[in-house]
C-alpha cells in the first residue's frame, strides 16, 4: 500500500470517528451509490455483441467499470473484493426499472436525498464535523465508497495491522483538529 493511499484513509476517518456517524456512512454511501447507479441505468450508451449475445452498455456499467479499475488500481486486495459487490448492485439497479410500480425515479431520487441528509446530519449532529466533501469532492463521490469498503474489512478482520496504523492515526489528526476547533 502506497503512504499517498494511507493518507487517504487517514483522512477519511478523521472525518469519519464517530460510531454512530461511521454507521450511517456504511449505510448511505452504499445507498447513495446503488440509487445513483438506479438514476444512470436507462442512459444506453451502445450495445455489443459478445459471444453471440447483446449486451446494452449503459452509463451505469460503465461507471461501474471505472469504479472497479480504479478500486483496483489503488488496492488491489480491496478492489478485488468489492468488484463482484459493484458488479452486483449495477445489475441490480438496472433491474430495478423491470419492477412494476410507479414513481420509480421519484423513489430512486427521495432514498438519494435523505441519504446525503444523514450523512449530514451524522457530521453536525455526532462528529462534529462538517463533511470531508467540503474540502474534496472527488474524495466524496469517487473514493468514499471505497473506504466504506475498507471499513466493511478493517469490521470483518482483514488488513488489521494496517487497520490498526490508521486508527493510531486519525486519533493524531483528531486531536491536532480539536485543538484547532478550541
Amino acid at each position: 500500500m502506497t503512504e499517498a493511499l494511507k493518507k487517504e484513509l487517514v483522512f477519511y476517518g478523521s472525518y469519519h470517528n464517530d460510531a454512530i456517524n461511521k454507521l450511517i456512512h456504511a449505510v448511505c454511501v452504499p445507498l447513495l451509490l446503488w440509487t445513483g447507479f438506479a438514476m444512470f441505468a436507462p442512459l444506453h450508451l451502445t450495445q455489443l455483441q459478445l459471444a453471440g449475445a447483446t449486451v446494452d452498455v449503459t452509463v451505469a456499467y460503465t461507471v461501474c467499470v471505472v469504479y472497479i479499475l480504479y478500486y483496483i488500481y489503488l488496492f488491489p486486495a480491496v478492489g478485488i473484493i468489492t468488484a463482484p459487490i459493484l458488479a452486483g448492485m449495477a445489475y441490480t439497479a438496472h433491474q430495478y426499472w423491470y419492477l412494476e410500480m410507479d414513481n420509480k425515479m421519484l423513489i430512486l431520487v427521495g432514498v438519494h436525498i435523505i441519504s446525503w441528509v444523514a450523512q449530514f446530519i451524522g457530521h453536525g449532529k455526532f462528529e462534529g464535523r462538517r463533511p470531508a466533501l467540503f474540502d474534496s469532492l472527488l474524495q466524496a463521490l469517487l473514493t468514499a465508497p471505497f473506504f466504506v469498503f475498507f471499513e466493511y474489512c478493517f469490521f470483518f478482520g482483514l488488513f488489521s495491522e494496517l487497520h490498526h496504523e490508521v486508527q493510531r492515526r486519525v486519533a493524531v489528526e483528531v486531536r491536532k483538529l480539536a485543538l484547532k476547533q478550541e
